[in-house]
C-alpha cells in the first residue's frame, strides 16, 4: 500500500537534492567561466612582470630564484625562460619543457598527455612563457561547486525531519477522521463531522456524507417497503388461507363454488398487491439513474385514454384526452404508468354514468398533465395523506391496494415535478395536477 507520507517525503528530498546537483553545475561551469578569466589575467600579469625583471637579472640569475608575488601554490605556475642568443632554457626543477610559442600571446599545449594554458611574452632576445595545468582550473571550479552543495547535503536529514512532522501533522486530521469511521457500527449513518478538518478533506468527508446521506435514504426505503410488503401480504394471504379452508369444508358443489369465486378474487387482489409493490421497490433506490427520452405527452395521453376505455365501459364510464402538443424529458414507461395509474384510480372511485379526462398542455416552461373526473372527490382534509403508502380514505367501498398514488408521488418527484389536487369536471370530482419543468429529468441527473 503507498503511502502519502513516504511519497511526499521521497518527492521532496527527491527535488532537493535535483535542485542542489542543478546549482552544482551551474555554478561549476559559472565559477569555471569566471576563474579562467582571472588564471588568464594572472598568468598575463605574471609574463609581463617577469619580463621586465628578467631584463634586468638575467643571465645573472636563473629564473628558478625568481620570486613571483601573488604566485599561490594551489595556481602551479610553470615558468619557461628561453634565450634565442644562446639557445639556452630555463625553467623551475621538476617542471615540464613546454614548446616554444609561434608568437606572443595566450595558447593551449598539450605535453605528456596534460593540456595547459600558456602565456608567452618577448623581452629582448628573451621568450617567457607562463603556463598552468587546465586540470588545476577544472578542480577549482569543483571545489567551488562542491562548497554550494555541502550544505544542502547537511540540510537533507534536516528536511527530512521537517518534512516527516509537517506532513504527519497534515494527515492527522484524515487519521483521527478514518479511526472515527472505523469505530462506527454497520448502522451509523449519521453525518461525519468537518469540524477542525483542512479545506481538501472537508471537500472528501461532505462527500462522503451526502454518500451516506442517499444510502440512508436508500436504506430506509427499502425497510419501509420490506415492512409493509410484509404488512401488507399479511391480510391477503391469511384470506386466501381462510377461503380454501372454508372450500375443504363445503358439503356442497354450489357452496365450493362460492368460496372458488371469493379465492379468485383474493388471488386477483394479491397478485395486484405484488405488482404494485414490485412497481414500488424498482421506482425507489435510485431511479434518476435511468436513460431518459423526449415524450411527446398528446400520443401518449390518447393511448392511455384508449387501454383505459373498455374498462371504464363497463361501468359506462367516458375517458377521453383533451390533449394539446407537450414535451417533457423523462422516463416513458413511468410516465405512462403514472397517467394509467391516476385514470384507475379515477373509474375505481367516479360512480357509473361518469366522466373522466386526460388533459395535457405547455404552459412557459411548464408541461402540465392532468386527470380529472366527476366522481365523490377527495375531503380537503384527506388531500395531503392519499400520497401515502397503503393509505385510503374513509368511507370508500372501492377495494384497492394504497399504492397506487404512492407511485405517482415517486414517479412525479424523480421528473422534478410537482402534484396538486383540485376539484374535478364542473366542480365535482377530482382534478390531479401535474407540473414538470420540460428538462426536468435532464437536470435532476
Amino acid at each position: 500500500m503507498s503511502s502519502i507520507r513516504r511519497k511526499l517525503l521521497l518527492t521532496l528530498i527527491g527535488a532537493l537534492l535535483a535542485m542542489g546537483f542543478v546549482a552544482a553545475v551551474a555554478t561549476f561551469f559559472s565559477a569555471q567561466l569566471e576563474f579562467n578569466k582571472f588564471l588568464d589575467t594572472h598568468l598575463k600579469e605574471t609574463a609581463e612582470a617577469l619580463s621586465e625583471s628578467v631584463m634586468h637579472n638575467f643571465p645573472g640569475k636563473s629564473p628558478t630564484h625568481l620570486t613571483i608575488v601573488g604566485d599561490a601554490d594551489s595556481y602551479q605556475i610553470v615558468i619557461q625562460v628561453y634565450d634565442s642568443a644562446t639557445n639556452s632554457l630555463w625553467q623551475r626543477d621538476g617542471t615540464p619543457t613546454l614548446p616554444l610559442p609561434e608568437a606572443p600571446g595566450f595558447g593551449m599545449e598539450k605535453v605528456d598527455g596534460r593540456t595547459w594554458r600558456t602565456y608567452s611574452a618577448a623581452a629582448g632576445p628573451l621568450i617567457i612563457t607562463v603556463a598552468q595545468d587546465t586540470a588545476v582550473r577544472t578542480q577549482l571550479a569543483a571545489s567551488s561547486a562542491f562548497s554550494i552543495l555541502h550544505p544542502l547535503l547537511l540540510l537533507i536529514p534536516f528536511v527530512a525531519i521537517a518534512v516527516w512532522i509537517v506532513v504527519g501533522s497534515g494527515l492527522a486530521p484524515l487519521e483521527r477522521t478514518a479511526r472515527s469511521v472505523a469505530r462506527r457500527s454497520p448502522g451509523s449513518l449519521t453525518p461525519i463531522s468537518t469540524k477542525g478538518l483542512p479545506a481538501e478533506l472537508s471537500g472528501l468527508v461532505r462527500a462522503i456524507n451526502e454518500l451516506m446521506l442517499r444510502l440512508n435514504e436508500s436504506l430506509t426505503a427499502q425497510q419501509r417497503f420490506a415492512s409493509d410488503a410484509a404488512h401488507e401480504l399479511r391480510t391477503p394471504l391469511t384470506a386466501l388461507k381462510l377461503q380454501v379452508q372454508l372450500a375443504q369444508r363445503a358439503k356442497t358443489p354450489e357452496a365450493q363454488q362460492k368460496c372458488f369465486v371469493k379465492l379468485n378474487e383474493g388471488i386477483n387482489r394479491a397478485t395486484r398487491l405484488v405488482s404494485q409493490l414490485l412497481t414500488l421497490a424498482r421506482l425507489d433506490p435510485d431511479a434518476r439513474s435511468k436513460p431518459v427520452s423526449t415524450i411527446r405527452l398528446a400520443p401518449l395521453a390518447m393511448s392511455v385514454a384508449e387501454d383505459m376505455t373498455p374498462i371504464a365501459a363497463q361501468k359506462s364510464i367516458s375517458v377521453r384526452a383533451v390533449a394539446e402538443e407537450a414535451q417533457l424529458d423523462g422516463m416513458e414507461d413511468a410516465v405512462r404508468l403514472m397517467i394509467s395509474n391516476l385514470t384507475d384510480n379515477a373509474v375505481r372511485y367516479t360512480p357509473e354514468g361518469g366522466h373522466i379526462e386526460i388533459r395535457t398542455k405547455a404552459e412557459g416552461e411548464n408541461v402540465v398533465i392532468e386527470v380529472a373526473d366527476d366522481g365523490p372527490g377527495i375531503a380537503p382534509e384527506e388531500r395531503e395523506r392519499v400520497f401515502d403508502r397503503f393509505y385510503r380514505a374513509l368511507g370508500t367501498k372501492t377495494s384497492g391496494t394504497g399504492l397506487g398514488l404512492a407511485i405517482v408521488k415517486r414517479i412525479v418527484d424523480i421528473h422534478c415535478g410537482t402534484i396538486e389536487i383540485d376539484d374535478g369536471i364542473g366542480g365535482r370530482g377530482t382534478c390531479f395536477r401535474l407540473r414538470f419543468p420540460r428538462l426536468g429529468a435532464s437536470s435532476a441527473q
